[in-house]
């Protein structure tokens, strides 16, 4: 049912974690993603079926979803033994882990990418002293919190609540006073144009580059910076991205802790 992380171990979860979702989430688990065949839908239902509470929180924070969910209600139950029940809500899970640990900052933060990145990789990439920084899909703050080191503002802009519930739990715990958390869409960042001297992203830049680096290009300053800052992951990639590359970015590389061969990104922008 998709490319795995492993992030997780789904068989540790269960469907109830559907209720930290955001709707942008459950819009795309139910409609946008993909997995439209007969197996998907009938696993679930088989995953759905011991948790009616949460067919009917789906359409009720999603009710876009209803027709989807309408076809996953009307597929009998056969002879469906538990195992085979609690098989499937283990498929449906680990296919949609990367959002399963969107819900769950903390265990967000001990991912590959994050759990041992070292924070040197961005400031070798851009002075951020005294400057004003927007980090796009922020995360649990693995750039924001690193740039508040040194930057005289950082916005963090991220479309999952959890995790913006969280980074506001960590600045009020650290005592952060230059550091703001916002929602926002890398395809539709909430601010105006030609405002940050720093455009921060780390695993954003990809779903579709021409309008993800458009609107970080309009919210970023005249000789301001667009920054990729990948996390230290174990992926042996065999050369920059050649997408990135082709739009005028610089890049530069080294070897992760996790014995990942990581690419990070920057380009300074010229209106």
């Amino acid at each position: 049912m998709g490319f795995h992380y492993n992030w997780i171990d789904a068989s540790e979860y269960t469907m109830d974690c559907f209720l930290l979702f955001d709707r942008w989430v459950l819009r795309y688990i139910f409609n946008d993603c993909g997995y439209y065949d007969g197996d998907y839908i009938t696993d679930m239902a088989k995953a759905l079926y011991r948790y009616p509470h949460i067919d009917s929180f789906c359409r009720c924070k999603a009710p876009e979803c209803s027709d989807f969910l309408d076809k996953v209600r009307g597929i009998s139950c056969g002879d469906w033994t538990d195992a085979e029940m609690r098989a499937a809500e283990t498929a449906i899970l680990q296919t949609h882990e990367t959002f399963v640990v969107y819900a769950y900052p903390k265990v967000m933060n001990q991912v590959n990418y994050i759990r041992n990145w070292d924070l040197k990789h961005l400031y070798d990439l851009v002075d951020l002293e005294n400057k004003v920084v927007l980090d796009v899909g922020a995360g649990t703050g693995r750039l924001s919190f690193a740039a508040a080191k040194k930057a005289k503002r950082v916005y963090a802009s991220e479309p999952c609540d959890q995790l913006r519930e969280y980074m506001r739990d960590r600045i009020k715990s650290e005592g952060l006073k230059n550091m703001k958390v916002l929602d926002g869409e890398a395809v539709c960042l909430p601010y105006e144009n030609d405002t940050f001297d720093v455009v921060l992203s780390g695993h954003v830049i990809g779903d579709n580059y021409e309008e993800e680096l458009a609107e970080m290009t309009r919210v970023v300053k005249n000789g301001g910076w667009i920054i990729d800052c990948g996390g230290d992951d174990e992926f042996k990639r065999s050369g920059p991205d050649s997408e990135m590359v082709s739009r005028g970015f610089e890049w530069f590389s080294h070897e992760s802790i996790e014995g990942g061969i990581i690419y990070d990104y920057r380009k300074q922008v010229v209106k």
